[in-house]
């Protein structure tokens, strides 16, 4: 895995919000690489306890949670941040994510290649820039 050009060290951190441990795991892998600190919760409620206030740079979240879904922490980021949702129901996703018109989003269906989910890290993070 190469890079992504225009990527390098990151400010603030992602935050990956993702059920799945094993899928969890590969997301931090992958933005760990491309230079980011990671955040990694398996629910919203574990994410917000992990955050503490901070802010985020980017975050990567699940729908389908236990709880409250992938969409609550996206509301409770603020409209600035990018999110790549991640989803088995990304035509669900879709319905939810248009009802945000402030919500900067991309919906990745799973299951998704590595290429796809690194461009969609790189079209989010190249226009938000710390």
């Amino acid at each position: 895995m190469t890079p992504l050009p225009g990527l390098g060290r990151h400010v603030l951190p992602a935050l990956v919000v993702e059920d799945d441990e094993g899928l969890r795991a590969y997301l931090v892998a992958v933005l760990e690489h491309h230079g980011f600190e990671v955040v990694a919760a398996g629910s919203a409620e574990e994410a917000t306890a992990l955050l503490r206030g901070r802010r985020a740079q980017l975050a990567v979240l699940d729908v389908g949670l236990p709880g409250e879904d992938g969409f609550a922490v996206a509301d409770s980021l603020g409209d600035d941040v990018p999110v790549i949702i991640v989803t088995g129901d990304p035509v669900n996703a879709y319905a939810k994510a248009r009802m945000r018109p402030d919500l900067r989003y991309d919906v990745l269906p799973k299951p998704f290649s590595p290429e796809l989910f690194e461009h969609a890290v790189a079209r989010a993070t190249l226009d938000t820039a710390v």
